[in-house]
């Protein structure tokens, strides 16, 4: 076939046809023979484990979880009882089961198949809440004794002189949500009641905290919510440790379902309770 200007075809000699545009003839499509570079897969930076592997981790994983929080309900319950006994000196600080780390279902290598990634874990809601909690930043609230034993010339606290109890810190910190495989975690922590340990071998419930003694207090007046007096001295022979076990109740949300978690915190202060005497000439 000649080739034209008003762009009809033509056969050339090897067989192709191509198209005549004006005077410029098109590129002729390439041979059946011809080679060109094949771009190879893009490469991600892990693959997924085998199927079975990250069912086998996640069975131990889940073993593993519901063990601890079984085992910090047995410590919340057991440091309850010991907040609760009178008699008891000290319960000591408040420690909580670390909880397990979530398994690394990623493997190093050529991701061949990245695309099928195993479906997410399935943890129980409560679960979910357990870990999401366990992230939590709670500062222990710390006691406060006043009036400061410090602020008078003996620098030392009065026995049987009234002292007011109260804590410092975040008492009412704001909602947070969290994410634990996937679920959505809503939580919301209430600091229910504190309990102090006098370090005398007594303890004082407490509910309210706000009411704090200021200078501006009349000598001598009680606390309207939470107060304590000594009946003994810890001088010469020392001090005497003040600790203030927090009790939270830590409530969450996910996907309709809500429960409470307890909490427990403890902080100490050293407070010196001295007798004074009066002289009679």
């Amino acid at each position: 076939m000649e080739a034209h200007a008003d762009g009809t075809l033509k056969t050339t000699a090897d067989g192709v046809v191509a198209k005549v545009v004006g005077k410029k003839q098109a590129q002729a499509r390439p041979s059946s023979n011809s080679t060109t570079k094949s771009q190879g897969p893009t490469k991600s930076r892990f693959t997924y484990l085998p199927k079975d592997e990250y069912k086998a981790q996640m069975t131990a994983y889940r073993q593993k979880l519901q063990s601890a929080v079984e085992a910090n309900k047995q410590v919340q319950a057991a440091f309850v009882e010991c907040i609760n006994t009178v008699g008891t000196t000290s319960c000591g600080a408040f420690r909580q089961s670390a909880l397990p780390d979530q398994p690394d279902i990623r493997a190093a290598g050529d991701p061949a198949a990245a695309a099928a990634a195993p479906a997410a874990p399935a943890v129980t809601p409560e679960q979910a809440a357990y870990i999401a909690s366990a992230r939590l930043h709670l500062a222990a609230p710390k006691p406060v004794v006043g009036p400061p034993p410090e602020i008078n010339e003996w620098g030392m606290a009065a026995v049987g002189y009234p002292l007011w109890l109260s804590a410092e810190g975040d008492l009412d910190p704001a909602p947070v949500a969290d994410s634990v495989f996937d679920l959505a975690v809503s939580l919301d922590a209430r600091l229910v009641e504190v309990v102090f340990d006098m370090g005398d071998g007594h303890r004082v419930r407490c509910r309210e905290l706000t009411t704090r003694w200021t200078r501006s207090v009349e000598p001598g007046a009680t606390s309207p919510s939470c107060g304590y007096a000594y009946q003994e001295p810890s001088l010469p022979e020392g001090l005497y440790t003040v600790t203030a076990n927090a009790v939270w109740a830590i409530d969450w949300s996910i996907n309709g379902t809500t429960g409470s978690i307890p909490f427990y915190q403890s902080a100490s202060t050293e407070v010196p309770v001295g007798e004074l005497q009066v002289l009679v000439r």
